[in-house]
């Protein structure tokens, strides 16, 4: 059943464990681009492609999220019974493990992680609106992809606009 949104809940409402942990797990995300432009080409030929395959696992992570919530009774239907549910909950990882495994070009890889995050974010703040994920999801979801994806955009870019060129 959907929820109703008259106290859209925000930071001070994210469980604490939940909120240093997603805050810490941006550091791959900002040192990698930070890395990209910093480090020598060498070293950012490193430090893009570490930050890329950990963006490909949070992907999973993010996935496993929904299955978790779907197994774990959270929602309307009883104990992993939604399709729906427990088949979005692996396209995330489908999605990171293909741009891990073929091994696509820093540009296109590094493009398609960036749309990536927002795309599951969307499905994510639908989940919680129909009852599926706690209130205070989308509250920690958004800063999180808002800094994730502007830490993957930085280091795409590194291919575009390379330093000195």
């Amino acid at each position: 059943m959907p929820r109703s949104h008259a106290a859209r809940p925000n930071l001070a409402d994210v469980p604490r464990p939940a909120l240093i942990l997603g805050f810490l797990g941006l550091i791959p995300f900002v040192a990698g681009a930070a890395g990209a432009w910093v480090l020598e080409a060498g070293q950012a030929g490193l430090a893009i492609p570490l930050q890329f395959f950990y963006a490909s696992a949070v992907l999973s992570f993010l996935g496993a999220v929904h299955w978790g919530l779907a197994i774990g009774d959270f929602g309307p239907e009883p104990n992993g019974t939604s399709w729906g549910r427990l088949g979005w909950s692996v396209i995330p990882a489908l999605a990171g493990w293909l741009l891990t495994a073929l091994e696509f070009e820093p540009v296109t890889m590094g493009t398609a992680l960036t749309i990536a995050f927002p795309i599951v974010l969307v499905a994510d703040i639908v989940a919680t609106r129909r009852g599926l994920a706690p209130d205070w999801y989308p509250a920690l979801r958004i800063p999180l992809t808002v800094i994730a994806t502007l830490a993957l955009a930085a280091s795409t870019l590194r291919f575009v606009f390379p330093p000195g060129a």
